[in-house]
C-alpha cells in the first residue's frame, strides 16, 4: 500500500489548532471514507512537536516530511507564535 503526505496550515491555540485539524479529519472521512483515502482521515490523532523555536515553511515541510510516519499521529510543528504547520503521511 502507499502513502500520501499531507500537509495543512493552522491558526490559534494548539486548541484551536486540534479542533480545525479534527474538523478536517472529519471531512476527509466523510468525503473519501475511512480506508485508504490518502488524506487526514487517516492519521489516528495529532501531535505537537515540542522544539523550542519557529520554523520558516520550507524547514518545516522538510522537517514534517522526514519525521511524519504512516500509520502514526500528523504532527503539528510551529511555523510562529500561533502558527502551526501539520504533516502526516497517510495511507492511500
Amino acid at each position: 500500500m502507499g502513502a500520501s503526505f499531507n500537509l495543512m496550515i493552522a491558526k490559534g491555540t494548539q486548541a484551536e489548532v486540534r479542533a480545525e485539524f479534527e474538523k478536517a479529519q472529519s471531512e476527509d472521512r466523510y468525503e473519501n471514507g475511512h480506508s485508504y483515502s490518502g488524506g487526514f482521515g487517516q492519521c489516528s490523532g495529532l501531535t505537537f512537536s515540542q522544539l523550542n523555536r519557529t520554523h520558516t515553511e520550507p524547514e518545516a515541510e522538510k522537517w514534517l516530511e522526514d519525521n511524519c510516519e504512516k500509520w502514526e499521529d500528523a504532527l503539528a510543528l510551529r511555523l510562529d507564535k500561533d502558527t502551526w504547520m501539520i504533516g502526516a503521511w497517510c495511507a492511500s
